[in-house]
């Protein structure tokens, strides 16, 4: 056979193939060359390797968003989400060793339908569960934010919740729209002074303590040093606060004091249940208060200056309300209704507390 010569019209090297053959492959570049017939053009057909590593690395980052799709969408089967700015998520941790000493914040992770989901923290001394009492630092239930501080050596357990460091979990500015229940770091998430807390319908109560982890609920709370003071009532109570104490509230929405929505008033004029400030909440005069219906055994009024004390008047209320008890009355001494008057300003604040009865004023 006859051999021709060729030049490579992509790299211009010379070299020779057998007349009769349809295409060549240049010796120098690898360009595959299709021979030409008289008088034709010479077609190049370029000559490509495949990059097999950038398939590797488009099938290894194709598989992991498969699979965090298939997490997430598992989690929010669950009811849980996911958050980039949490720093642990639910499991058990040792302080010192998983995680630094300090101060963290938790929030519940459960989705609207999980009613029969329970978000629960503990700190105890060991790893495992703690089947003895005396292995519990501290133990609680909570479906609202939450500090802890914790101490090295110590055991952190948690479910249905994430874990913040506080700096990457800061609230937005407190508005009219009050917040939701919550615990909350005076100083840090609020500035010291006076809130109140508006529910509708509802009991809604308000707890100061030293610590966060301080119990609330139990009747030793009431004596326990980490108890700075706490209020309750009706559809609204105020409260005060100071720097470095942590606010815990539930039943109701939190404000500044005087951004809440005023009192919701009966057709009849009746101011319903609750604890309101004079001169922003109630107007000073004269009222005729009746107790709710079949609950005259446990209606009360209670009138107090520069105090937001609820004037139960028990030894712990006196020994913590800070303020002066004008007027005490259980309507269960009176045959019917009550008139009362309420003092005009004199200097200082003064708060009205009606528990289980209405006040019309005259």
């Amino acid at each position: 056979m006859k051999l021709i010569k060729m030049q490579c019209p992509n790299c211009g090297a010379t070299f020779t193939v057998t007349e009769g053959s349809e295409t060549a492959v240049c010796e120098y570049c690898g360009t595959t060359v299709a021979i030409p017939r008289k008088d034709a053009e010479i077609t190049v057909v370029e000559h490509r390797k495949i990059n097999y590593k950038a398939f590797a690395i488009f099938g290894v980052v194709a598989a992991i968003i498969i699979i965090a799709a298939i997490a997430i969408v598992l989690t929010v089967g669950k009811g849980e989400k996911t958050d980039s700015r949490a720093y642990k998520t639910a499991g058990v941790y040792l302080v010192g060793v998983d995680i630094p000493a300090g101060e963290y914040v938790l929030y519940p992770n459960i989705g609207k339908n999980d009613g029969d989901v329970t978000p629960v923290l503990e700190v105890r001394k060991t790893r495992e569960s703690a089947t003895n009492i005396s292995d519990f630092l501290y133990r609680k239930e909570f479906y609202m934010r939450q500090y802890v501080n914790l101490n090295d050596g110590e055991y952190i357990a948690f479910e249905h919740a994430l874990m913040y460091l506080p700096e990457n979990i800061k609230l937005k500015p407190l508005d009219e729209n009050g917040y939701s229940a919550a615990q909350l770091k005076v100083g840090t998430d609020i500035p010291a002074g006076e809130y109140v807390v508006v529910g509708q319908n509802k009991q809604v109560q308000y707890f100061r303590t030293s610590k966060p982890e301080a119990e609330l609920y139990s009747t030793s709370a009431l004596n326990s040093p980490d108890m700075i003071s706490f209020g309750y009532c009706e559809n609204r109570v105020y409260l005060h606060v100071n720097d470095g104490e942590y606010l815990t509230f539930a039943g109701g929405k939190l404000y500044k004091s005087g951004d809440a929505m005023g009192p919701s008033v009966a057709e009849n004029g009746a101011m319903p249940a609750g604890q309101y400030k004079v001169g922003d909440d109630i107007k000073s005069g004269k009222y005729t208060v009746h107790p709710a219906e079949n609950n005259r055994s446990q209606a009360w009024v209670c009138i107090n200056k520069n105090s937001v004390s609820t004037g139960s008047l028990s030894d712990w209320d006196k020994e913590h309300s800070g303020g002066e008890t004008l007027l005490f009355l259980r309507l269960s001494d009176f045959d019917g209704p009550v008139d009362i008057d309420i003092p005009e300003l004199d200097g200082g604040d003064i708060y009205v507390m009606f528990w289980y009865c209405v006040a019309i004023e005259k």
